[in-house]
């Protein structure tokens, strides 16, 4: 409890513990209730047993009082706090966790996103895509959406309104209580992790995609309406919610392509923007392609720091994050690269894409490359190219950035000839365009694997 003892060593010069009681009958509420409670609203410290349960002590610490009646002071202060909970969980349970679901009818989203009934819809919808994309069988996608349905129904309880640390661990307890199946009710618990930064992961898979659909559908949401956070204002946590997609993308393998979950989640979102523009004229909601890119952006930019806390170059980083559309993929190029970042034939790598690049820019268009060329060297640089853009693409179809890099290297001694030996800005128009043509292929085939030219070599 170190941030309750934090909190306590504040607010007191002379502090003096006392153990205190529950009453047993405060036991029959699950203990998450009683412990946030306790912490919450009296500043309690719980005590459990070597197996984590709650007992019937508590510590409660004041400032210098010696008096006799302070326990039983602070256990009637306690019981009645206790017995609001109680009451709270009885009447919640009147409930089942099914029926409450038509109560998020009630309760808004985001401005101009609609309600949370309409979230869930979303939700499950994404959920059960995200499951078909990740190889669930029948019975895991069944599960996933049950979870979705009922993920956010414990948000109408009277328990989370009064305690809202305690939504999903409510939705557990009550799902349980509703009868439904122990999978779907850890699974409710599991789409809000993680909640913070040293949190835990969800465990299950079904889980797991639910925290991510639910996040992804915020995130795209946010965006569509332009709240955006900008310096160290976040009031919808939308940084929160990508690091937990980051961490749990990256933590769990999980290789789904940014790109098309956003599309995704943008397509469920069109029937509330259309009710808005009919309904109210609001016809303020960004486009996709606007949306996308700045989320992508926004996602690149949160991957920075956690690849940097792994001692990854800042050169590397920005190389890798040019082009992001996989968080796994991009964190497994990442090491590799910072891996070989001082070997000669990656700085050779680096200073043929970089020379390319400069020369290919003279060429304001894609053309294909007329075969038949003139000179020997650019008949050997494109014969190669060839065949290692067919390498290349089938290395990034195994996810081997190794085997990438290593056909890239084959390039670099070409490269060199050409550029010794053939002049690029030829005055015959068709050399010219043929041979910048062909530079800008390979320019495009060094980007398939990073932008090198962010690389930075030494002297």
């Amino acid at each position: 409890e170190e941030d309750l003892l934090e909190e306590v060593t504040y607010l007191v010069e002379n502090p003096i513990p006392y153990v205190g009681k529950l009453d047993k009958s405060f036991l029959s509420i699950p203990q998450d209730v009683l412990i946030t409670s306790m912490k919450k609203n009296q500043k309690y410290f719980p005590l459990l047993d070597s197996k984590g349960k709650l007992t019937e002590k508590f510590v409660v610490v004041t400032d210098g009082c010696k008096n006799a009646g302070v326990v039983a002071g602070n256990q009637k202060v306690l019981s009645a706090r206790l017995a609001d909970a109680k009451f709270f969980f009885e009447e919640d349970k009147k409930l089942p966790l099914d029926v409450r679901r038509a109560d998020l009818e009630k309760v808004g989203f985001f401005k101009k996103l609609g309600t949370l009934a309409h979230k869930v819809e979303r939700i499950a919808k994404l959920s059960e895509l995200f499951g078909k994309r990740l190889g669930l069988d029948e019975a895991g996608l069944q599960t996933v959406r049950r979870i979705a349905q009922l993920c956010k129904a414990d948000l109408t309880t009277k328990m989370v309104y009064e305690f809202p640390e305690l939504q999903g661990i409510m939705g557990r307890e009550y799902a349980l209580l509703s009868g439904e199946d122990a999978r779907v009710a850890q699974g409710i618990f599991e789409h809000y992790l993680p909640r913070h930064a040293e949190d835990q992961l969800p465990k299950s898979l079904e889980g797991t995609i639910v925290a991510l659909a639910d996040r992804l559908d915020s995130l795209v949401g946010s965006f569509s309406i332009g709240a955006i956070p900008t310096g160290s204002v976040d009031p919808y946590g939308l940084r929160r919610a990508v690091n937990g997609i980051i961490r749990i993308m990256v933590a769990k393998s999980i290789d789904l392509l940014l790109d098309e979950m956003i599309e995704h989640s943008y397509k469920l979102y069109e029937p509330v923007f259309l009710s808005f523009m009919f309904e109210k004229g609001d016809t303020s909601y960004q486009d996709f392609p606007k949306i996308k890119k700045q989320i992508l952006e926004f996602i690149a930019n949160r991957l920075k720091p956690m690849f940097s806390d792994q001692g990854i170059r800042y050169d590397i980083i920005d190389a890798v994050l040019f082009d992001c559309n996989d968080i796994l993929d991009c964190s497994v190029k990442a090491e590799i690269l910072n891996q070989v970042v001082d070997k000669p034939w990656f700085a050779g790598i680096v200073r043929s894409a970089d020379r390319v690049s400069r020369i290919a820019k003279n060429s304001s268009r894609d053309a294909a490359v007329e075969v038949d060329l003139v000179e020997p060297e650019e008949k050997e640089l494109f014969s190669l190219y060839m065949k290692v853009n067919w390498e290349v693409g089938e290395a990034i179809n195994k996810e081997d950035w190794q085997q990438a890099l290593q056909a890239l290297a084959r390039l670099t001694e070409p490269i060199e000839r050409f550029f010794d030996k053939v002049l690029v800005m030829h005055e015959d128009e068709r050399l010219k365009a043929n041979r910048l043509a062909l530079l800008k292929s390979l320019e495009k085939l060094y980007l398939r694997v990073a932008d090198f030219r962010k690389v930075v070599l030494p002297g």
